[in-house]
């Protein structure tokens, strides 16, 4: 692979999340701010693969939901370093946020993936439904996983029944804002850049 071919748009994204892991772990350490910071990178995988295979990279406008969807659920409590937040109003943004932004990316992540041309003008009507059941089932899974762990080691950092029951109403609320935007305007986190749409153009035209 020439330098050219290389995914430097996503290698830019991983950067930023290398930066705000390393902040968080030299002003706290090792905590769950540094789980949420290690889970993000996992969505380098498929920006990588479609950034080689199909030429397309992450929009701007993607790269500052991630940005401050991974910074507002991991690090603002402790700026930048976990401490734990009982603000209603600041775990509510935190679960409408990241239901907005993994519903886009996933909604990418898939026509992309199974499409050169990525999502549709119209139609698509199958995978959208895929989309958001899927995001339903991931929030209902993970919410009652936060409330089990609770009830069976006798904790309470999730505050059992009323934090799940809120996590979940901003969840869905999110959820339903992204896939709204995605039915009315056919919306992507990723797209084919300029310059690799003239190179498609020229390829076509010889």
């Amino acid at each position: 692979m020439s330098i050219s071919g290389l995914p430097f748009a996503s290698m830019s994204v991983l950067a930023v999340l290398t930066t705000l892991f390393l902040m968080s772990m030299e002003r706290g350490g090792w905590s769950w701010s540094s789980w949420t910071y290690a889970f993000s990178f996992v969505i380098g995988i498929p920006l990588v693969l479609l950034e080689v295979v199909r030429k397309v990279v992450i929009t701007g406008g993607a790269v500052i939901l991630l940005f401050f969807m991974v910074l507002i659920d991991a690090g603002m409590p402790g700026y930048l370093g976990y401490s734990p937040s009982d603000a209603n109003w600041y775990d509510n943004i935190a679960h409408l946020l990241g239901a907005v932004a993994l519903t886009f990316f996933l909604w990418s992540f898939l026509w992309w993936g199974l499409s050169k041309s990525g999502p549709p003008k119209e139609n698509g009507t199958r995978k959208f439904v895929l989309v958001i059941a899927t995001m339903f089932v991931l929030s209902f899974f993970f919410e009652f996983t936060e409330f089990f762990t609770d009830a069976i080691f006798g904790w309470s950092n999730f505050h059992p029944g009323v934090d799940t029951v809120g996590d979940l109403l901003f969840d869905f609320a999110g959820i339903l804002c992204a896939g709204i935007v995605i039915a009315r305007h056919r919306v992507s986190a990723i797209k084919r850049p300029f310059w690799q749409r003239e190179v498609a153009h020229s390829a076509s035209v010889c």
